[in-house]
């Protein structure tokens, strides 16, 4: 009969519960040195470069304060089903990830925004699906440079705390029944990266229709621009409701406020 030392059939089980090894990424077509931190800390586990992936964004920032990125994965949900997540991160910005978007049942895998960025640097977003793989486009944008170093407009104001959270919001559906959502808040998303200024950020953001459905939730990091700016689509199933916004900030500020959703075309 075979018997097992208590010691060794430690180490048996010790190899056994052992993490599976981390997967490699695909070689990156932007040759970035940064790309296995990047893929690792952003994208874990299978990876593949998919053209259905949308990534739209200037070839050179105009200003590294405010630079405008489009995600737009319906191309791809069309062929593999329900999006669980998109993440848009910057190779070579201090803080790398830029925000997570999970768009619920009622909106589509589209997401507008502003990043700031601290250098020319490769911006990627990854899309993952049902399957837990992540189809990656990427872009490289030629910038300055200081758009995460230098400090927020807001903070040449000595009131600058009094409009913190005020916030704009406005829904319009086209002819197709899509309602573009278009939401803005006060914010200086300091990155912790001005001299004596600390980090403080909008952290997060949830859209509830009044059915209490989930329509998107958003995570957010410092490296999105001052004042932040987000642009999401619903489905016309959406139309008629009101998304209440829900949000909250590195320091534990809520903030909310609601915008109706049309049922029919704005001209």
């Amino acid at each position: 009969m075979l018997r097992i030392r208590p010691a060794a059939l430690g180490a048996v089980l010790a190899l056994c519960a052992a993490p599976a090894p981390a997967q490699e990424p695909p070689p990156d077509p932007l040759n970035s040195g940064m790309w296995p931190l990047v893929a690792e800390e952003n994208f874990p586990g299978e990876i593949v470069f998919d053209p259905r992936v949308k990534l739209s964004l200037p070839a050179a920032a105009e200003d590294q304060f405010h630079v405008p990125v489009t995600i737009d994965a319906r191309e791809l949900a069309a062929e593999i089903g329900p999006i669980a997540e998109m993440v848009v991160a910057a190779d070579l910005n201090p803080i790398i990830h830029a925000v997570t978007f999970r768009p619920g049942a009622k909106a589509e895998p589209f997401l507008g925004l502003r990043i700031k960025v601290e250098q020319t640097t490769p911006v990627r977003v990854g899309v993952r699906g049902a399957d837990g793989i992540w189809r990656v486009a990427a872009a490289v944008i030629d910038a300055a440079g200081g758009g995460c170093s230098a400090p927020a407009a807001a903070h040449g104001q000595k009131d600058w705390m009094s409009t913190l959270g005020e916030a704009r919001a406005l829904a319009g559906r086209d002819e197709a029944g899509e309602t573009r959502i278009s939401l803005r808040m006060r914010h200086p998303m300091d990155t912790g990266f001005a001299a004596g200024i600390p980090i403080f950020h909008l952290s997060e953001l949830t859209l509830t229709l009044d059915s209490g459905e989930e329509l998107a939730e958003l995570e957010i990091s410092a490296p999105i621009s001052e004042d932040p700016a987000f642009n999401l689509l619903a489905r016309p199933t959406a139309g008629g409701a009101t998304a209440a916004v829900a949000g909250r900030d590195s320091e534990g500020n809520r903030f909310a406020f609601s915008v109706p959703l049309p049922e029919e075309a704005v001209n």
